[in-house]
């Protein structure tokens, strides 16, 4: 935590507060509840969709609680991150993606122990998420060097990049250094690189501009930016940073972000400042809210800028602002420009108000139900847990009194799910209620008592009613709606290079003709792991079949995440014609699966051919989707994913060497080359990877269309019939996920 090395000495300052559960907050009406507790070293704490929260602890353990809103709370572990916990090291921040409907994921920020601050994104499973799904968006260009100031602030923007302040790591030089990471707010693109409207940005190959500096880099100048909000109304994200340890000359500061900003770190710190806060050298950008130690340990913790209903209108627009070391918490509004401080008043503030305060706050952000939530480190300096708090809104007499809330159906199978809703409520004022349905699908809201909303599947929702009347919002709570997954029709169309014939538009079928194609699926021996059809068989009638309509090979198709293309959702078996048809095991009809998700990846892949995939994540909340990847007009992922052959798109055969045989390890293989041509690196140890290209096999050699690990070469090699050795095959320069495996 960026307070740890202050907390030690301000111990004394808590020991004489009451450690007890208050109930009543102030301002009046405003009740404080302590959601759960006994959690040692909470960080950070994110909301999801179906009202559980996630909460993570330094050390790197990530918690799951169950709803928040029915207790008593309970945690169990969603999943550990191997964060280095040193100092005020560690797991800092989670972040749900804002399109977390479609894609699953949810965001960390740590400390690794190659000693980087890192963002990296996971794929969320329910109840838990597997460290295998990592996705490294961001790290620190250079490893930390010191024990402090990690920063964390994060926000993602409407334009799809991301802010992410990182801290100075206890060497304030760095954060004049623009070829430094730290001491920086910087913004990327969800892949991690600079965008090109970026301040220091130039197309100079590389993490660095022609000058030296962080392409990243948007603003400079920052000693521990811990936390910070994005405001979607005003477009500002403001960012909380954490002062210097000299208590007689020490600033906390509220920063406003703009391009190619310096907030003057150290030079505008202890020193350089006016009475006001504001930096004495105007070159340096002035806080927009600050306050002095005078004499005292300080800590601020950003927070965020209310923009919920529950709260009474006043508080529209209000940014919460706590304070970890001396245990309050305030509000403050902005001028229209957002850079000074209109006015401001305490929130939970014993001095000002007594009753509670908010011990050792974290993190405050706003949460279901339009409540403040915050995450405290500490509770009581007797246990030295911490815990989650919610702040509701209570006016006295005259909130709406839920009655009923029901669904006629709360699950069913896709592609779209009728569910019919309906709410009761009572108004103790004698007016006339509002009803407002918050679907959780990101769709406008339902207005009536009993409204019907149709849901697009598959996928996990939550319904909230909220009943409104002359002077309060109440919540009637969630309903959760699942829509199941549907049976989808797959109209896929391709053609193999090696056998496919220009002359005649199809591709020949030697393999069927002579007997040679396998009648039980080839890919499970090749190491590939399917999620269905493992072991599948054809009966002898279908490949009886000649003509056009005859079968040439088996074939793999995989429906892949949206979110990542690496990540395989469903793998399985299929067969194609001599006119590129991709069919069931039947012959005829088309592939059916069950749709894994809203939007997915569709991919092909053949044994002795480079495979292709869709460009973009195709639509799967439907019952049929058809892709030909015979068309020049289908956009494939990659670049030069397919070979033309005159007006058709053909896969890239794999037989590099042109001798007949398909070798994925040993001499003359035919993996290395493609490995080299798409810029991967050729592998030396002998072993065969898996479909994903990730764990290590078995090894062997593969010849036409069979594998034959362990073989004797001089007694079980067999030509492919129409293997095409009159021409090399010019590399895929595909980029896509699918090179490393699509050799054999």
């Amino acid at each position: 935590m960026p307070f740890l090395r202050s907390l030690r000495a301000f111990v004394t300052l808590l020991l004489f507060f009451s450690v007890a559960h208050f109930t009543q907050a102030q301002p009046q009406n405003f009740v404080h509840t302590q959601i759960i507790g006994g959690i040692d070293s909470p960080t950070s704490v994110a909301f999801l969709p179906d009202g559980r929260a996630l909460i993570c602890r330094k050390i790197g353990e990530v918690l799951i609680t169950s709803p928040i809103d029915q207790p008593p709370v309970t945690t169990t572990t969603y999943m550990e991150i191997p964060a280095d916990n040193t100092a005020e090291h560690g797991l800092i921040g989670v972040w749900i993606d804002p399109d977390f409907a479609n894609n699953q994921q949810v965001w960390f920020y740590y400390s690794t122990f190659g000693m980087h601050d890192r963002l990296s994104r996971f794929t969320h499973l329910g109840d838990s998420a597997q460290l295998s799904s990592e996705v490294v968006v961001w790290e620190t260009i250079d490893p930390y060097v010191d024990c402090c100031h990690t920063g964390g602030a994060l926000a993602f923007l409407p334009d799809g990049t991301i802010f992410l302040a990182v801290g100075d790591d206890y060497t304030p030089a760095n954060a004049q250094d623009l070829s430094s990471p730290f001491g920086k707010l910087h913004r990327f693109l969800p892949d991690g690189t600079a965008p090109a409207d970026n301040p220091y940005y130039d197309p100079t190959p590389g993490p660095y501009n022609a000058n030296g500096e962080l392409k990243t880099v948007y603003a400079s100048g920052l000693r521990n930016p811990y936390r910070g909000d994005y405001d979607p109304e005003t477009g500002r994200f403001y960012i909380g940073v954490v002062g210097a340890n000299n208590h007689q000359l020490a600033w906390e500061d509220i920063v406003l972000a703009a391009p190619a900003a310096n907030y003057g770190w150290p030079l505008c710190g202890e020193l350089g400042r006016l009475p006001d806060g504001a930096c004495d050298d105007p070159q340096f950008t002035d806080p927009v809210f600050s306050y002095h130690h005078q004499g005292s340990g300080a800590a601020i913790t950003a927070g965020f800028t209310y923009r919920g209903s529950s709260f009474p209108a006043a508080w529209d627009g209000r940014f919460f602002v706590g304070e970890f070391i001396r245990g309050w918490m305030k509000w403050l509004t902005f001028d229209a420009q957002g850079t000074t401080v209109a006015s401001q008043g305490p929130f939970l503030d014993t001095a000002a108000l007594g009753g509670v305060q908010s011990n050792f706050c974290t993190q405050l952000l706003q949460g279901p139900g339009d409540a403040l939530y915050y995450l405290s480190y500490y509770d009581d300096l007797i246990t030295f847990e911490g815990g989650l708090h919610r702040i509701t809104y209570e006016p006295t007499g005259t909130r709406p009194e839920c009655l009923a809330l029901s669904a006629d159906v709360m699950s069913g199978i896709g592609p779209s799910l009728s569910v019919t809703f309906t709410g009761d409520a009572l108004d103790p004022l004698g007016g006339a209620l509002s009803y407002v349905w918050e679907w959780g699908d990101g769709t406008p809201a339902g207005t009536t008592a009993i409204s019907s909303h149709v849901y697009q599947g598959p996928g996990n929702y939550s319904a909230e009613l909220l009943v409104i009347n002359a002077t309060d919002t109440t919540s009637c709570g969630t309903i959760p709606i699942t829509v199941e997954p549907h049976p989808l029709s797959l109209d896929v169309e391709l053609m193999l290079d090696g056998p496919f014939d220009a002359i005649t538009g199809l591709m020949r079928d030697e393999l069927r003709s002579l007997g040679l194609v396998p009648m039980t699926e080839p890919y499970t021996a090749l190491g590939f792991s399917l999620t269905s059809g493992t072991g599948a068989t054809i009966a002898p009638t279908v490949l009886s079949t000649a003509g056009p309509f005859a079968i040439v090979d088996w074939v793999l198709i995989e429906l892949r995440a949206a979110s990542d293309p690496l990540t395989v959702l469903q793998r399985f078996p299929a067969l194609v014609r001599r006119d590129g048809q991709v069919v069931d095991l039947d012959g005829t009809s088309q592939p059916v699966t069950l749709a894994p998700s809203l939007l997915g990846y569709i991919a092909v892949r053949h044994r002795n051919h480079l495979g292709a995939m869709s460009a973009a994540p195709l639509n799967l909340s439907t019952t049929n989707v058809a892709l030909n990847f015979r068309a020049g007009a289908t956009a494939c992922y990659g670049v030069t994913p397919r070979r033309t052959v005159g007006t058709v798109r053909t896969l890239w055969a794999g037989n590099v060497f042109i001798d007949g045989i398909l070798r994925y390890t040993g001499a003359n293989n035919d993996r290395d080359p493609i490995l080299v041509a798409i810029g991967g690196r050729p592998h030396s140890d002998h072993l065969r990877v898996s479909a994903d290209g990730r764990e290590p096999g078995r090894h062997g050699e593969i010849r036409g269309f069979e594998e034959r690990p362990g073989c004797d070469p001089n007694k079980c090699r067999r030509q492919r019939p129409h293997c095409d050795t009159a021409r090399r095959p010019a590399l895929s320069r595909s980029s896509t996920p699918l090179a490393l495996s699509t050799t054999c």
